[in-house]
């Protein structure tokens, strides 16, 4: 019974195997006819990509040249396109598809390059790229283009630059590769960090470039500095330094307190320059406007202490070379007559001094040391009255110039500054 039923076993299953060769090739025929269109299509991508393709420009005649599109957008992305003849299919007969996108080291890539490049960007990579049915490619490569542009920091912070961005082709000829910008609409005013991209163009007459026989796009941004932050920290400070040395001229010259403000006032300023001397960009061309500024205000503080040292010593000044050989040639130089002082009359003396010898010798004696003393009290007060008279009229005189001065140099950075604006 059981050798029967291992016989019934082994009939059945020779005939299952028997039925599936015979219905093999009729289910490969089936399933090859019902395959979705796209996968006809991968498998003729399959075909036409691959690491031989990858390193043949897309032509079908070698004569023919290859024209690169060059798009650059303000938010750091560089577009790349090209047609690839070997990429081309008609849609009706892959199930309509237009557009793949495929892995990038399957296909041709163009070698574009950075003619003014400062810096070689290891970390791009093009990981996919879109093929159209027309054969045409694009590669978005999000890229940090660092270039080398010269700055004229002359009228920095409120400067404006254009810097050239040349792409070229790096190893291949005129004839084989052609370089171009593709036409899109005008960027609008773009900010970042303190750059304001205000425009991308293309000069029509490119120079060629040296020592390269290649295609190239040369692209012209221009861009301008965010002046805010530079305004609020350093000429704002400065220009409060600079009242604060204006107002410390109500102070009487006499007084030593002024000298003290004036001295303050100098010391904090140049500490200010100092402290923020690490914000200006390295410069080689010439001296920035606001650092003249910067330094004009500090020379301004310097001389102002330097004036009210000078006239505080000689306000107080009780020296009798400076009363006799400096103050009346300024006295006269201002076209004042010179205080004189009073002299006693010889008779009256001899007659005070007879009676007086008359009277009491100690007594004469006495009064004359007094008056005397009394003599030289009234000469000094004269004298220290004509120093700050003197002092006050020279402080009035450096007040009107170094006002004069303040407004000329407003004025003028004024102006160079609004030229750039």
């Amino acid at each position: 019974m059981a050798a029967f039923q291992k016989g019934v076993i082994g009939l059945t299953l020779l005939m299952l195997e028997s039925t599936l060769l015979l219905l093999m090739p009729h289910l490969i025929s089936h399933g090859a006819a019902s395959d979705p269109p796209h996968f006809s299509l991968i498998q003729w991508l399959d075909g036409v990509t691959g690491a031989e393709s990858a390193r043949l420009r897309p032509v079908s005649d070698w004569r023919s040249t290859v024209g690169i599109k060059i798009d650059l957008s303000i938010l750091s992305v560089l577009g790349v396109g090209w047609e690839d003849e070997r990429l081309r299919w008609d849609p009706s007969e892959y199930g309509g598809v237009l557009r793949v996108t495929i892995p990038a080291h399957k296909i041709w890539l163009p070698d574009i390059i950075l003619h003014e490049m400062a810096n070689t960007d290891e970390d791009s990579h093009y990981s996919r790229v879109s093929v159209t049915s027309a054969g045409w490619v694009e590669l978005q490569q999000p890229r940090l283009l660092e270039s080398s542009c010269p700055l004229n920091l002359y009228h920095f912070p409120l400067d404006q630059h254009t810097c050239n961005l040349t792409f070229l082709s790096q190893s291949h000829t005129v004839k084989e590769v052609e370089v171009y910008w593709g036409r899109r609409e005008k960027d609008s005013v773009f900010s970042r960090g303190e750059w304001e991209i205000l425009s991308l163009s293309v000069p029509a007459n490119l120079q060629p470039v040296p020592h390269f026989n290649t295609s190239a796009v040369r692209v012209q941004v221009t861009v301008r500095r965010s002046p805010l932050l530079y305004m609020v920290t350093l000429l704002l400070p400065s220009a409060l330094m600079l009242v604060l040395d204006l107002l410390a001229f109500l102070i009487p010259v006499c007084l030593k307190q002024r000298l003290s403000v004036m001295a303050a006032v100098y010391t904090g300023h140049f500490i200010f320059i100092i402290t923020v001397f690490t914000l200006f960009p390295p410069f080689t061309l010439q001296l920035p406007l606001i650092e003249i500024y910067l330094f004009g205000s500090l020379a301004l503080l310097a001389l102002g202490a330097v004036e009210t040292a000078v006239l505080f010593q000689l306000a107080n000044e009780r020296n009798s070379w400076v009363a006799k050989r400096i103050f009346p040639a300024l006295w006269q130089l201002m076209g004042r007559r010179q205080w004189e002082e009073p002299q006693m009359s010889r008779g009256s003396g001899v007659c005070i001094c007879m009676k007086m010898e008359e009277c009491a010798c100690d007594l004469q004696v006495e009064l004359s040391h007094v008056r005397h003393f009394l003599q030289s009290l009234r000469e000094e007060r004269n004298t220290l009255s004509m120093c700050r008279e003197l002092s006050s009229a020279l402080d009035r005189s450096y007040l009107c110039l170094h006002c004069l001065v303040l407004a000329i140099g407003g004025a003028v950075l004024y102006c160079q500054w609004r030229r750039t604006a």
